[in-house]
């Protein structure tokens, strides 16, 4: 498992330092067919995998550690990205991804978790797999929202610095925006749908404070998406809603988590 662990932080770090000097760079230099950003990323996403599969074997079952469970969804981003990155030749999102992928698999070998609990049922693990991939779906959104904002200001400022130019067209970014809106809207109403089917009692399983925060993010994003489709809501707008749904998506796991795991745990 460590070393699984190890490789996919090696093979992750790699990928990201050829990335991020194909994109500072002026001119697209060639990149030996052994050292591609494609054989780097999928082998990653390979041993990624392998330390996840470990994790849930050693204990038995679905690990619901924080940080296992950060991995959980940092493969999923990663995957994205790799899939994303196949279809353009600039800005690769694994300039973005990867770094945060290594720090989840970084935190998860330093920091493991003392209490850790398997789930077996296979109906929750499909609600907690739909609800992984939401979130996924939604970091994305929200760092290319952060993007599109940045992009917005050069603009309005007429001064659009090396970084900037290196980005998709500014309606490319907002259609992608939305679309990453649209898929993670989708699952997460599949599985907060799932959970209030499958899951018996929140009160006693310390959930309904995830469950409310992440109901509040949902009518969040119901209301963007509603407003993009009746009021052609863009910009700026789109910005402060997608990045204010994210952040309670963010209190309702994260921070839930974080509260339970080791807040609840010193204090003990």
């Amino acid at each position: 498992m460590a070393l699984a662990n190890a490789l996919a932080i090696l093979l992750y770090l790699s990928c990201s330092v050829i990335l991020i000097r194909l994109f500072l760079q002026k001119s697209q230099a060639v990149i030996p067919p052994l050292l591609s950003t494609e054989i780097l990323g999928l082998l990653a996403l390979i041993f990624h995998a392998s330390d996840i599969f470990f994790s849930m074997k050693q204990v038995g079952g679905w690990d619901l550690g924080l940080f296992t469970t950060l991995t959980i969804a940092s493969w999923l981003m990663a995957f994205l990205a790799f899939l994303f990155g196949l279809r353009t030749s600039t800005a690769h999102p694994g300039i973005v991804i990867y770094p945060l992928t290594i720090i989840t698999l970084v935190l998860k070998e330093s920091l493991p978790s003392e209490h850790a609990t398997a789930l077996t049922d296979p109906a929750l693990e499909w609600h907690i797999l739909l609800s992984l991939a939401a979130y996924s779906l939604f970091t994305l959104a929200a760092l290319q929202a952060l993007a599109l904002s940045f992009q917005e200001r050069q603009l309005r400022q007429h001064h659009i610095n090396r970084f900037f130019r290196r980005l998709p067209p500014l309606q490319t970014m907002e259609k992608g925006l939305f679309q990453l809106l649209v898929s993670g809207f989708v699952l997460l109403s599949i599985g907060l749908i799932t959970g209030a089917i499958f899951i018996e009692d929140l009160f006693a399983q310390h959930l309904v404070h995830k469950t409310v925060l992440s109901l509040v993010a949902w009518c969040v994003f119901a209301t963007l998406l509603w407003g993009r489709n009746q009021y052609g809501w863009r910009g700026t707008t789109a910005v402060k809603w997608t990045l204010t749904g994210f952040a309670f998506l963010v209190m309702a796991y994260l921070g839930t988590k974080l509260v339970l795991e080791f807040i609840l745990v010193l204090a003990a």
